[in-house]
């Protein structure tokens, strides 16, 4: 469909090859050409991110404050996560209410919007790159390995499986057929007006 602010297949492709790139530079480079593209890029970067933070907190042979500063850095990334997941459904509104020009309040909405599917497709391609490189240990078992390789193949039926949601989501929604209608996150725990954690 021509409508479509980004072609999710061609970036879905796309994203082991972004992903391999993240893990083998320590510089980032954003290379997403639209608005939307460089914030999905900025959402994939920001869950890699997370990814080794979440990895080192489970370590148990490092001092307390080494976990509990990971534990800020962690909520750190979470925020920045939810508002970059608020700024690309801003965006595709933004991108449909010009292309569309009126938008009915009685269309049907769908009750995840395409962010949080964008979102959750960049931490499914984070997962198959770590289940490769379980699948490519040398000192790693038969039994392992095979572990691996059955996870995989869900995970990337999975991200098939998604794909096509998002396609048809989006697809439903330049085509006027669903309302995109979308939610701030509204994290409550950073917020020390609105955790009383954070007011002791």
């Amino acid at each position: 469909m021509k409508n479509l602010p980004i072609k999710a297949d061609k970036w879905i492709k796309s994203l082991p090859k972004l992903v391999l790139n993240l893990y083998n530079n320590s510089n980032f480079k954003n290379e997403g050409v639209s608005p939307l593209e460089k914030t999905i890029h900025e959402l994939l970067f920001t869950n890699f991110t997370l990814w080794g933070y979440e990895n080192e907190a489970r370590r148990k042979d490092v001092p307390d404050k080494y976990i509990a500063d990971l534990k800020r850095n962690i909520d750190i990334q979470n925020q920045k996560r939810n508002d970059l997941i608020d700024t690309i459904d801003a965006i595709l509104r933004q991108d449909v209410e010009k292309k569309l020009k009126s938008i009915s309040p009685k269309l049907p909405i769908n009750s995840e919007t395409p962010s949080s599917i964008f979102d959750r497709l960049t931490i499914l391609a984070l997962r198959q790159y770590h289940l490769k490189k379980e699948i490519e240990r040398k000192d790693a078992n038969k039994s392992h390995t095979q572990r691996c390789s059955t996870m995989l193949k869900e995970v990337k039926e999975r991200s098939s499986d998604l794909l096509k949601c998002l396609e048809n989501l989006l697809e439903d929604v330049y085509l006027g057929k669903k309302r995109l209608k979308s939610y701030k996150q509204h994290k409550l725990y950073n917020d020390p007006e609105l955790n009383p954690s954070l007011r002791k």
